[in-house]
């Protein structure tokens, strides 16, 4: 992230803060999309997801949404999303966790 933001604390204190507000969202839109069983648009909530993540240096994030992308995408394997929606929030908490903490002694 700091060769992302060129080491600047500002920008990067604020895509953090992106991030953290686009996670959220993103955990409920992967939520309703399972839910409603539309697998064309989980594929490309994934596979933006999966940018974000690799972005930011989440790589298992990463990786789960990259299959996530390809298996909605062909409305495969549809007992396994579940799986990845769930290791995503999972993911997601650690992470706002850390985020969190990073931003809160950066202030200090």
């Amino acid at each position: 992230m700091h060769q992302m933001t060129g080491n600047d604390s500002g920008m990067l204190k604020t895509t953090i803060e992106v991030f953290l507000h686009q996670l959220n969202e993103m955990r409920d839109d992967l939520q309703m999309l399972l839910n409603n069983k539309n697998w064309s648009e989980l594929s490309r909530l994934a596979h933006k997801i999966k940018s974000s993540a690799l972005m930011m240096g989440i790589e298992q994030m990463s990786d789960d949404m990259k299959e996530l992308e390809l298996l909605a995408r062909e409305s495969k394997n549809i007992e396994k999303y579940p799986y990845y929606v769930a290791r995503f929030n999972t993911i997601t908490d650690l992470i706002e966790v850390e985020l969190k903490m990073y931003l809160d002694a950066d202030e200090e």
